[in-house]
């Protein structure tokens, strides 16, 4: 081959390279978004709470109240991005909750959302928790961490950064909603997506 022609050819591939499109990872066996990523299209801003979409991301800007789903779930592996912009910003992740309440669901479960010693404590159940591992997977603010949260039957399990912390057994509220809680702290959600678990009868 000529020089001359291949040096050419080296270069219009250089060319080329950097213009090529990337593959889009491949989506979760099973699981279904939450977030459209540009609305709160699926949701539901409950009790004057001070949720946003926007950039790609849910905002929350303080204030009181919770954002539910449209839809009930019972069994299902949930999994979402959470980073708080500033240190110990407190919010929850609602499992299996009711509509009615005045700030938040009267009746519910709630991973603890604060980054703090009690991150991923979950309320409404007797829990087994990790506080000591919790508190060492937590990132930075404004680093992502992600949750995962299995709720099968009776039993629930919490990850974080993909570490189990926190496990228990004894949930009795079968199906709810899911929801983003708003107390007062500034986080960004993001990537949430839910897998239904179909009982075994």
């Amino acid at each position: 081959m000529n020089l001359r022609i291949m040096f050419l050819g080296i270069a219009f591939a250089g060319i080329l390279t950097p213009l090529q499109v990337p593959a889009q990872p491949k989506a979760e066996d099973g699981f279904q978004t939450l977030f459209d990523g540009k609305s709160l299209a699926g949701w539901n801003v409950m009790n004057k709470a001070k949720f946003i979409a926007e950039d790609g991301v849910i905002k929350l800007h303080g204030g009181s109240g919770w954002l539910r789903s449209d839809d009930e779930y019972s069994d299902f592996v949930l999994r979402l991005e959470v980073r708080w912009m500033k240190p110990k910003q407190d919010s929850g992740i609602f499992i299996r909750a009711s509509k009615e309440g005045k700030n938040w669901p009267d009746k519910r479960y709630e991973v603890q959302c604060e980054n703090s010693a009690r991150v991923a404590h979950l309320f409404g159940a007797k829990s087994v928790r990790d506080p000591k591992k919790a508190e060492q997977l937590l990132k930075a603010p404004k680093e992502w961490n992600s949750f995962e949260v299995s709720c099968i039957g009776s039993r629930c399990e919490v990850k974080l950064n993909n570490e189990l912390v926190c496990t228990a057994d004894d949930l009795k509220m079968a199906k709810g909603f899911i929801g983003l809680q708003g107390e007062g702290g500034e986080l960004e959600f993001r990537n949430l997506r839910i897998k239904k678990i179909e009982s075994k009868k």
